[in-house]
């Protein structure tokens, strides 16, 4: 009995000392913040987690005196261990943390995601490696007895203070919004210091040399409203016209604006030249969900995860108004849409006979093209997302344009500055793939006289890094620069012939309250059940709202500001930082966040 009992308190503290290690190579390319005060912050974190381990070994101490369930603490000892290192590799490669959505996705997707089967052997194989290593720790009597037991149990008390410490530190870094301490929090995971902004004012009287009561930059995260949605304000008033026209969505997944050229995708770029070009548009979102929710909303993507809490009861409105004014509505893709709700969000009315899935884009395009055949007296609207420029890139090999390919797929995981060019071809190759599928509906669109009363428009859920940036950012959904939100977007009205070009800023948010008031005449103003404009009437200046998995950006002035990590920096160059200049532009994208909530003035 005496032997477990410091077993578990052994454990406990090499757990702690562990943690403490994974803290600092979390940190290790965090902002280098100067002085007293920050260096305290940074050892008080461990003090953080040491202390929830602390707790948890606590709960834990009846089952470790059982001999059938003492290898439960370093069980879950392993468990905790593993998910840091998973959570560091996820962070060193994406900069974001693991969490649930993220581990949603690989159960849903792990071919999508585009994760190599050799990292995951290799990755298994070092949890395998470290199973052994705790169970080592907490058995072997080389790593500690009695006669080291005091010392275990001073490190473990340690721990509280620490806890102590980091609580005073960030209740007043919070408040005063410090950012020589708040620009730790992003790169640590599971990290929810303590916040109490009625106690700062009392810590910096309390020691007013170490906690100025000085305030850094105003304050900007908006407080979260917790009333229901209230969307649309009013009711869009549309009115069927004489010949209405058809609409054909075309979604290319991961497409990076500067792909659209005559060499990689001669189809779409020979398009271009007979529709509107919008050469500064961007994605709502650096991933697939967000992306697609304010193509298909007009919304800013922070309304997601209110719409998707009650999506029968906040369909789109787009959708709903097509379904209203009797169009028939299909659903052509590669992709899962029931995942995260965005199928009953998007295309509630479409029945189970007009949603087509299908691994392979080959198929979905020749299902499309099928229907084309078929005769209908309503007009149609058809939804195509195409995903073969999604990583690990599929086309077939004749395909296989540019050269050289990776020798490895998804090498960049282990080197973030390996050579690009690689990398790049081979998503090259399945953008000149998908060319030559849309090539094919786009023509036979036209043979059978489709284009003549339809609006098409052509564009992606978000873009593609290959590090173009120089900081090891690869693929999607890790910042907000322009190789990950800037897609193309290509409209074409009925009967254009002439091609055009708009340089001002565009957003898929855009696209919805255009088709709503020029395709299906609605009356009511845009900004009543819209967060966008109308394309054909841009503003020469404007901001927008970005979003990733768990992260949100503002927009404006050509600067990133990423609210989650309090960066700001060029949408051109990471590397570019920029200062806060505009707050009149915030406060206006703090309004537009809450436009559509219950509890909005």
């Amino acid at each position: 009995m005496k032997q477990r009992l410091i077993n578990h308190i052994k454990l406990t503290f090499y757990l702690c000392l562990l943690t403490a290690v994974a803290v600092g190579l979390f940190l290790r390319d965090a902002p280098n913040s100067d002085g007293f005060l920050a260096w305290v912050y940074q050892i008080s974190i461990a003090g953080y987690f040491g202390t929830l381990l602390l707790i948890i070994s606590a709960l834990l101490l009846p089952f470790s005196l059982l001999s059938k369930t003492r290898w439960l603490l370093p069980l879950l000892a392993w468990v905790w261990l593993v998910y840091l290192a998973i959570d560091l590799v996820v962070f060193n490669l994406y900069r974001f943390h693991l969490d649930w959505l993220l581990v949603r996705m690989f159960l849903l997707d792990l071919h999508g995601m585009g994760i190599p089967t050799f990292v995951l052997g290799v990755a298994g194989g070092l949890a395998l490696l470290m199973l052994a290593g705790v169970f080592w720790l907490y058995a072997s009597s080389r790593t500690g007895s009695v006669k080291r037991l005091p010392i275990f149990i001073v490190g473990l008390l340690l721990m509280p203070a620490g806890l102590a410490a980091n609580s005073v530190i960030n209740i007043w870094a919070a408040f005063f919004n410090r950012e020589e301490i708040t620009s730790y929090r992003p790169y640590l995971p599971l990290y929810y210091p303590v916040e109490k902004a009625d106690s700062a004012k009392a810590i910096s009287n309390w020691w007013p040399a170490m906690f100025p009561a000085e305030a850094g930059q105003v304050e900007l995260t908006s407080k979260k409203s917790s009333g229901l949605v209230r969307y649309p304000l009013q009711d869009p008033a549309c009115t069927s016209k004489p010949n209405p026209p058809s609409i054909l969505f075309i979604v290319l997944e991961s497409w990076q604006a500067d792909s659209l050229n005559a060499e990689v995708m001669p189809n779409l770029d020979k398009f271009a030249q007979h529709s509107t070009r919008f050469e500064k548009h961007l994605s709502s979102g650096a991933v697939t969900v967000p992306g697609l929710f304010g193509l298909m909303y007009g919304l800013h993507p922070n309304y997601f995860e209110l719409f998707k809490s009650s999506p029968g009861r906040n369909p789109s409105l787009f959708t709903e108004s097509l379904h209203q004014l009797g169009y028939e509505s299909r659903v052509f893709t590669s992709s899962n849409l029931d995942g995260f709700s965005l199928r009953k969000l998007f295309f509630p009315h479409v029945p189970e006979q007009n949603v087509i899935t299908n691994p392979s884009d080959e198929k979905i395009v020749t299902s499309y093209l099928t229907s084309l055949d078929t005769t209908s007296t309503k007009p149609r609207f058809d939804f195509l997302f195409l995903t073969s420029s999604h990583s690990p890139y599929t086309y077939p090999p004749d395909y296989a344009r540019f050269k050289p390919l990776p020798a490895i797929e998804g090498g960049f995981a282990i080197n973030r500055q390996t050579d690009a060019a690689p990398y790049k071809n081979d998503y090259h190759n399945s953008l000149f793939y998908l060319d030559a599928l849309v090539g094919k509906i786009l023509a036979a669109a036209k043979k059978s006289g489709e284009l003549e009363n339809t609006w098409v428009v052509i564009t992606g859920d978000h873009a593609e890094e290959f590090n173009e940036n120089g900081m090891g950012y690869w693929g999607h959904g890790s910042n907000f620069t322009r190789w990950q939100i800037q897609t193309p977007l290509l409209i074409m009205s009925p009967g254009q012939f002439v091609a055009k070009q708009e340089k001002k800023l565009s957003l898929h948010q855009d696209v919805v309250p255009t088709l709503m008031q020029e395709a299906l005449g609605c009356a009511a103003p845009i900004n009543s059940f819209s967060s966008g404009m109308n394309l054909f009437q841009l503003p020469a200046q404007r901001g927008t709202i970005l979003s990733s998995y768990m992260t949100q950006a503002y927009w404006f002035d050509d600067m990133i500001f990423d609210r989650t990590t309090n960066k700001k920096y060029d949408w051109r160059d990471i590397k570019k930082e920029r200062s806060l200049d505009n707050t009149d532009a915030v406060r206006l994208l703090l309004e537009e966040e809450r436009r559509f909530l219950s509890s909005s003035n």
